[in-house]
């Protein structure tokens, strides 16, 4: 690879995941794993495939914590990937192939295909799902946001590539249902913090719109019983966001 590329991951408790991750992208000039404070085995899976394994524990959101994760990388490329996200052979040589022709103003997007509860979803409004992903840190790099950070990439020529990443979301509806609670809590945060407040009304109506924008805008009854399921998810993650911003209260 004529560009040296640093994948950036980071992680908290992801034993079950990250070493099929690790092993996707073992062919990377580097690997950095930035952990969160993992209390099962993610540690020392990580320190198998990488020696450059760190820990910071004072949580201050995602994107903040990928800035930390970048920051540590020796290579100007990065490649941002989550824990519970694999690269297959075809992905790699693709990204092997964008990344020589790529300028520093390039950022790459990658389609990311989801699996959820063993169930690839190609509706719902989770396929097509792109994502920037690789970049060059001189020009760009991740927002500040706590939760559903993006790459700043204004100015960027973006690069779409055909293969997808593959995306293995929660097995377990309950682990899921806990994070997508949690999501919620922290979108609201950021609202709360931003000025906004909620209110019934509005976490009502904006319910109810979420749950027909992915059932019948975004074709998730073609998913079957697990498109149903994904649309009362979203409603219901929207109804607790705006009831987390109602009732919120300053420190």
């Amino acid at each position: 690879m004529s560009k040296k590329l640093s994948v950036c991951i980071i992680c908290k408790n992801e034993q079950k995941n990250i070493e099929r991750c690790l092993q996707s992208v073992a062919w990377a000039d580097e690997i950095i794993v930035l952990d969160s404070g993992s209390t099962d085995n993610t540690l020392e899976i990580a320190k198998r495939y990488t020696d450059k394994v760190f820990v910071r524990e004072d949580w201050v959101g995602f994107g903040k914590q990928r800035q930390r994760a970048e920051a540590l990388a020796s290579n100007e490329w990065i490649f941002a990937i989550d824990c519970d996200e694999v690269v297959s052979e075809e992905l790699r040589q693709e990204i092997v192939e964008s990344l020589t022709a790529a300028n520093e103003k390039t950022v790459i997007m990658i389609n990311r295909l989801t699996s959820f509860c063993g169930q690839f979803i190609y509706h719902s409004g989770w396929y097509p799902d792109y994502v920037h992903r690789i970049y060059n840190r001189k020009h760009f790099g991740y927002n500040d946001k706590l939760v559903h950070e993006a790459v700043n990439h204004k100015g960027a020529q973006i690069t779409k590539l055909k293969q997808n990443l593959l995306h293995y979301q929660y097995d377990d509806m309950h682990l899921y249902l806990a994070k997508r609670n949690n999501y919620a809590n922290i979108s609201a945060t950021e609202k709360f913090e931003k000025g906004k407040s909620g209110s019934l009304t509005r976490a009502v109506l904006s319910s109810v719109v979420a749950f027909i924008r992915h059932y019948f805008f975004r074709r998730g009854f073609l998913d079957g019983r697990i498109g149903f399921a994904i649309a009362v998810i979203q409603m219901q993650y929207t109804f607790n966001k705006y009831m987390f911003l109602l009732y919120k209260k300053p420190k």
